[in-house]
Order: C-alpha cells, then sequence, then structure tokens
C-alpha cells in the first residue's frame, strides 16, 4: 500500500471521527437547549434561591454555545477531511508511482537510443558492433515490459499502460532475437523503425495522459 493510500484511509477516518463527535455535539447542544427553556419556566422569585438559578442559567448558556461552536467547527473539519481524502485518491488514480514513472522515462531514453542505431544500419554502420548495442538495448526493453503497472491508478490508467508494456516487451524480446544476417536486411530494418515509429505514438499518449513534460525530457538526451 502506498502513502497516499494510507494517506486516504487517514482521511476516510478522521472524517467519519469528527463528524460522528461534530453530530454528537449538536446532540448535546439541543438537550442544553431543552433544559434552557425547561430551565426559564421555573424561574424562582426568591432572591437566594433566583441567584442560584441565574448561576445555573450562565453554566448552561456557556455550555450550549461551547456545544454549537465544537459542532460546527468538526462538521467543517471533517468536510474538509473528506474532500482531501477523495483528492489524494483521485491524485493517486491519475498520476503514475515512481516506479511506473521511472519505467516511462528509461524506455523513453531505450527507444531513442534504438532508433539511432537503427538508423545508423540503415547508413552503412557495422552490424556486428550495432547488433551488440541493439541487444542491450532491446533486453531493456523487454525488462521494462515485463512490469505491471500500479493497481493505484485508475482501471483506463492500468489498461494504456498495461499496452505500453506489452509493445516495447514485444519489441524487445523480437529485436534480440534478429541476427546479424536479418539486421543486414534493409527491409527488416524498415519494419523495426516503423514498429518504433508506433511505439513513440503511444508514449506521446502516455505524456498527454499522465502530464509528463516529454520537451524537459528531450533536453536530457
Amino acid at each position: 500500500m502506498t502513502i497516499l493510500s494510507w494517506v486516504f484511509i487517514g482521511c476516510l477516518s478522521a472524517f467519519f471521527i469528527a463528524f460522528c463527535v461534530g453530530i454528537f455535539s449538536f446532540v448535546l447542544f439541543f438537550v442544553s437547549k431543552r433544559d434552557m427553556n425547561t430551565l426559564k419556566k421555573k424561574r424562582p422569585k426568591k432572591k437566594i434561591i433566583k441567584k442560584r438559578w441565574m448561576r445555573a442559567k450562565r453554566l448552561l448558556e456557556k455550555k450550549k454555545k461551547q456545544q454549537r461552536v465544537r459542532g460546527f467547527v468538526l462538521i467543517i473539519l471533517s468536510i474538509l477531511f473528506l474532500v482531501s481524502g477523495f483528492y489524494t485518491r483521485y491524485y493517486e488514480m491519475t498520476n503514475l508511482s515512481s516506479s511506473d514513472g521511472n519505467i516511462i522515462v528509461q524506455s523513453y531514453f531505450v527507444t531513442d537510443e534504438v532508433n539511432k542505431n537503427l538508423n545508423n544500419l540503415q547508413n552503412g554502420s557495422n552490424v556486428e558492433d550495432t547488433k551488440k548495442k541493439l541487444m542491450e538495448l532491446s533486453s531493456l526493453l523487454a525488462s521494462y515490459g515485463s512490469s505491471t503497472p500500479s493497481n493505484s491508478l485508475s482501471k483506463k490508467g492500468q489498461q494504456t499502460l498495461n499496452r505500453y508494456y506489452v509493445q516495447i516487451r514485444d519489441y524487445g524480446t523480437n529485436l534480440y532475437s534478429l541476427t546479424a544476417l536479418q539486421l543486414n536486411n534493409q527491409e527488416t530494418i524498415s519494419k523495426y523503425l516503423d514498429d518504433m515509429t508506433r511505439i513513440n505514438q503511444s508514449q506521446k499518449k502516455l505524456f498527454k495522459e499522465f502530464s509528463i513534460n516529454e520537451a524537459a525530457l528531450k533536453q536530457k538526451k
């Protein structure tokens, strides 16, 4: 369970406690109000008894006011706790966890390197040397793609992220298995470059959905 999940549970618990105590304070307020009405009906005429009556009336007024103020404050606090709790849950459902965010960023840089190496092959670079680099990069993609999206995300977010993970896993696995002869074939290279274009499109959708600053990532290339 993530920290935000604990915050959500804590806020809901605080809401429940504050709301119940607030309602109880209002119940006591109405009880005190009833007692006050009863007390007013029994206004004494004797001076000694009247002093006691006045003292009891002041104490009851003070008690009634405290109960009313406490009730209002606790109800307002409970609403704030509830709003904070649901905002925390909403934030967690629409934002990437640190592990998912790290995979998205790292795979972005790895796919960029794969793209460069495939273009180098098209331009006549050494196949054996490039194959070693592509094997390292493709194994990273396969590893990233084997991850499971955080279950704290919304169902839609998990589905979107899972599709991307499957996409880079399959791409990495297939690329890793290519022989030097296949990498020397221009049609094969073009096919993998086209597949990489589709992966890049998926990345852009992820960046938009999870508000990732692609411009900032480009500066780190």
